[in-house]
């Protein structure tokens, strides 16, 4: 445990199984709830990250301005509660800006684009089995990765070895968390011959036009229109990049759901019986957002969490939907109809998100969609964190306020931040207006 500007926390690691990987650090949790009376715990999940440095270091500067906010007393309904924070800590993959849109330019973007397929190439023989802690894959696996890896010469002109390598890749991965309303369901059923010329198309995406244009977003010398970012390359490469980033992003959606399906929702249900009072708030960044997402799906109604923040979410904006495309519901959907959170659930979302941004369009290059410019709400596979809950009746369109602006949160009903002004990109969550907006909302509960 340490304290961060007032607030306690505690570190409460998992595998990738979502099995608990220390039993002490619970039983530490549950002691100071009991021993110092707290009343409220804000759980929070990070998103992807490689280390624990990155972890650490994100949560630590979230919980400096919550523990800030608190500590300024301006919310009078909290005051006399007692806080403590804990920390979800899973084996997520690094998936950066870099890797999914190279910068420097249509000259050295073959050579770039090359280098990343070969290094998420690389990523998949090795499997994460706690954060920051990885061991090789399978000898099934790796003997698959080296010939994907030696299909790379003749990938630009040989239909043949295209056809070999998706079969690969797909291969490697289980179809049983394939959805509807992400286009994961599509990415198993295309053609391999098919699928990486879907994918080699560019794509430009629609961001907040604040006069700097795409050049300021990593693409410059692309020619992209202000208020655009494009993700470049429109070669067989290019789609066997997106092909890879879209098989990342769908690992770790299949590893959070499992990790808050049988890991933190079990926690929840621990917690709540040695502190039946103990109210529970549930913050989710990026793939975490997902995790808590799942974690509040499999409560009970004596276990469920008492609200639900997901800050720059990387899912479907379809999670929370009803009939999205006239028939299915969005995955997540239950989480609403049957009351699975006892307070209100805040959503961020910005088009300065770059990663959720551009991830989410691969699914509609995967779908067959051929529009130049994707990832927006009219988008049928746009990101939650770009475009907050769409075709949610129970959804409120809002704004990220300033600290002191009051909100009128009710349960029930999950707020569509929009957070232009404040959160620049994917990760930039850890300020003021967040906090604000975290603690107006648990002054509800």
């Amino acid at each position: 445990m340490k304290t961060i500007a007032s607030v306690p926390v505690f570190e409460i690691e998992l595998d990738k199984n979502a099995r608990l990987f220390s039993a002490p650090q619970l039983a530490a949790l549950q002691a100071h709830i009991k021993s110092q009376g707290v009343t409220d715990l804000i759980l929070f999940a990070h998103g992807w990250n490689n280390d624990m440095t990155d972890a650490r270091d994100l949560y630590t500067r979230f919980f400096t301005e919550v523990g800030g906010a608190l500590s300024n007393g301006g919310i009078p309904a909290l005051a006399g509660r007692t806080f403590a924070g804990a920390v979800t800590l899973w084996p997520s993959k690094r998936f950066t800006d870099q890797e999914l849109i190279p910068g420097g330019g249509a000259a050295s973007l073959g050579k770039d684009e090359l280098k990343v397929v070969k290094a998420r190439l690389k990523d998949f023989a090795r499997d994460n089995v706690r954060l920051g802690k990885s061991r090789p894959a399978s000898a099934a696996t790796r003997k698959k990765v080296e010939r994907a890896t030696a299909l790379l010469k003749n990938l630009e002109t040989d239909a043949k070895a295209q056809e070999q390598f998706v079969k690969i890749i797909r291969s490697l991965l289980s179809d049983k968390a394939a959805d509807a309303d992400d286009g994961t369901k599509n990415f198993f059923k295309a053609k391999d011959s098919q699928l990486l010329q879907d994918l080699r198309k560019e794509a430009v995406v629609v961001a907040p036009a604040r006069g700097g244009g795409a050049a300021d977003l990593g693409t410059a010398g692309a020619g992209g229109a202000a208020g655009l970012f494009s993700d470049l390359g429109n070669s067989v490469t290019s789609g066997a990049r997106r092909l890879l980033n879209f098989t990342t992003y769908y690992q770790m959606k299949e590893r959070a759901g499992t990790v808050g399906t049988k890991g933190v929702g079990p926690l929840l249900a621990q917690l709540r019986k040695a502190a039946p009072k103990l109210k529970i708030h549930l913050v989710g960044h990026s793939f975490g957002g997902r995790l808590v997402t799942a974690a509040a799906n499999a409560t009970t109604a004596t276990t469920r969490p008492s609200s639900l923040t997901l800050l720059q979410a990387a899912y479907s904006h379809n999670g929370f939907a009803s009939k999205f495309d006239g028939k299915n519901n969005g995955f997540f959907r239950k989480v609403i109809t049957d009351g699975k959170v006892a307070g209100p659930i805040l959503i961020t979302h910005t088009k300065n998100d770059k990663a959720v941004g551009i991830a989410y369009p691969l699914a509609s290059r995967i779908s067959g969609v051929n529009a130049a410019a994707l990832g927006d709400e009219n988008d049928p596979y746009g990101g939650i964190g770009r475009n907050g809950a769409q075709k949610t009746p129970e959804a409120v369109a809002g704004e990220l306020a300033v600290v002191g602006r009051p909100y009128q949160f009710t349960a029930g009903k999950a707020f569509n931040l929009k957070a232009d002004a404040f959160i620049s990109d994917h990760s930039d969550i850890c300020k003021p207006q967040v906090a604000w907006a975290l603690l107006s909302s648990i002054a509800t509960t």
